[in-house]
C-alpha cells in the first residue's frame, strides 16, 4: 500500500490527498507533526532532504514535490488521469498547476513566511501574504475563465489535479482572510469540487492529526 507523509494543514498534503482520493488509491496516512518540528529530525530527512511535505512512498519508491506526485501517479496509476490525455486539455491544466505550485506558493510558503516574521515582524508578514495572495487570486482566475471548456470542473467534467491544486490552495486563502469574491470562476469550480465525497475526505479537518494551530 502508497504511504503518504503528510501534515493536515499543509497546502501542498492537501493537494496530495486529493488526487490519491481522486485516483481512489488506498494510502496509509504518515502524519509529520510540522508545527512540532518533526520535519527536522534524521529519520524524517533521510526521506525528505529539505524538509519538506508531503512525500509518497510506493513499495520503496519515493516520490518528492507534489508536481512529481502528479505525474508518477498518473503514469503509475493511469486510471481517472490527473491530467487530460488530449494536448489542449493536458497544457491547460499542467500550466494551472505550475502557477500555483510555483508563482503562488514560491512566494508565500511556510519557510518564507517564516523568514518574514523572525527577521521582520508578523505585521510585515501578513501585508506580504496579503498583498502577494490577492495578485495570485486575480492570476489564477483568469487563467480558470480564459478558454474554459463546457463543465463543472476546472476543464470539464471531471476532477483533474488543477481542481486538486486549486481547492488546496482556497482553504489555504480562505484560513487567512484573503478576498475571494474576485474570483467567481474559481468559487463556481470549487463548490463543484467540494460537492465530491473525495474532496471531502481529503480536507484539512477531516485529518486524523488535525489540532489547533495558531500559525499564520
Amino acid at each position: 500500500m502508497l504511504q503518504l507523509y503528510n501534515y493536515w494543514r499543509s497546502t501542498s498534503s492537501h493537494r496530495a490527498r486529493l488526487m490519491l482520493n481522486f485516483k481512489g488509491l488506498d494510502y496509509d496516512y504518515v502524519p509529520v507533526n510540522i508545527a512540532a518540528g518533526e520535519q527536522h529530525g534524521d529519520a524524517y530527512r533521510r526521506l525528505s532532504p529539505n524538509g519538506f511535505v508531503p512525500i509518497v512512498v510506493d513499495k520503496g519508491t519515493v516520490i518528492r514535490q507534489t508536481l512529481s506526485i502528479m505525474e508518477y501517479l498518473d503514469e503509475r496509476y493511469p486510471d481517472k488521469p490527473l491530467v487530460p490525455r488530449d494536448g489542449g486539455g493536458r497544457l491547460r491544466v499542467r500550466g494551472f498547476v505550475y502557477s500555483v505550485a510555483g508563482d503562488v506558493q514560491g512566494r508565500t510558503q511556510k519557510r518564507v513566511r517564516d523568514y518574514l516574521e523572525s527577521r521582520f515582524s508578523r505585521d510585515v508578514l501578513v501585508e506580504w501574504f496579503q498583498f502577494w495572495s490577492a495578485e495570485s487570486v486575480a492570476i489564477l482566475e483568469r487563467l480558470a475563465a480564459e478558454d474554459r471548456p463546457a463543465g463543472r470542473f476546472f476543464h470539464g467534467d471531471a476532477p483533474t489535479a488543477a481542481d486538486c491544486f486549486l481547492v488546496a490552495q482556497l482553504y489555504n486563502w480562505r484560513r487567512r482572510e484573503v478576498d475571494l469574491t474576485v474570483a467567481p470562476t474559481l468559487l463556481t469550480i470549487e463548490e463543484a469540487c467540494l460537492a465530491c465525497p473525495e474532496f471531502e475526505a481529503g480536507a484539512p479537518e477531516n485529518q486524523p492529526d488535525m489540532a489547533p494551530d495558531p500559525r499564520y
